[in-house]
């Protein structure tokens, strides 16, 4: 009996069961030994990881370029909303003229409604009209304020100058220029709903002056309030 067991315990230990394995010293050509770890960077402490540049450079953005043009600010001042019908585009709503009327010289801020630049293939764009009321209203755009908030018009800086469209082509088109350098009154009309049931809305206007043109130290907003 005892020399089964000292048999059967040889045979453990033989296969490796019931004891700690013993490391191996590795022999040359083994390709089961542990690659050695690889030495740290000189300006690095052992052990010490570096964040990938492209990590480092995630949270660092290139500066915004400077914004071209200006703002037009129509402030709401008074009460209620302020409406600004805008189906037509910006042009029936904003405009700048120099000296006084009658004797004011109107220039063109935002292009007029249907047209297109002298350079465009479509010079005379057609454009859809509506065929009645339902359609009129179904077109219609509208900016509103509401009292104590603002509506901010982009606007490039330039004035549009209309002219007969090259070719046989049977309308006027545009191209932009600079304003020539002046003192402009800006003016800007909206729409005050009636407080009463039935009545119209009200039309109501405000203005600023501003100098324009090449070199024109105006602020890039321009703000019109309305009372």
């Amino acid at each position: 009996m005892c020399k089964r067991s000292l048999a059967f315990v040889a045979a453990l230990a033989a296969c490796g069961g019931g004891a700690a394995e013993t490391k191996r010293t590795p022999l040359p050509g083994d390709t089961h030994a542990a690659a050695p770890a690889p030495p740290a960077a000189p300006d690095m402490a052992p052990g010490e990881t570096r964040t990938p540049a492209s990590e480092e450079t995630a949270g660092i953005r290139a500066p915004m370029p400077p914004p071209e043009g200006k703002i037009i600010e129509l402030r709401n001042e008074g009460d209620g909303e302020l409406m600004f019908p805008t189906t037509k585009g910006w042009q029936t709503v904003i405009f700048a003229y120099t000296g006084k009327p009658p004797k004011a010289k109107p220039i063109l801020l935002f292009e007029s409604y249907c047209t297109a630049s002298c350079s465009s293939p479509e010079a005379c764009p057609v454009c859809k009209e509506p065929k009645n009321k339902k359609e009129e209203l179904a077109m219609a755009k509208v900016e509103t304020a509401s009292a104590g908030s603002s509506v901010k018009v982009p606007w490039d800086g330039k004035m549009f100058l209309y002219q007969k469209a090259p070719g046989k082509q049977k309308c006027k088109c545009w191209n932009k220029t600079d304003p020539p350098q002046d003192t402009y009154t800006l003016k800007a009309c909206g729409l005050r709903p009636s407080k009463q049931a039935g009545k119209p809305s009200k039309p109501t206007c405000a203005e600023t002056q501003v100098v324009l043109g090449p070199g024109e130290g105006s602020p890039p907003v321009i703000t019109l309030s309305f009372k």
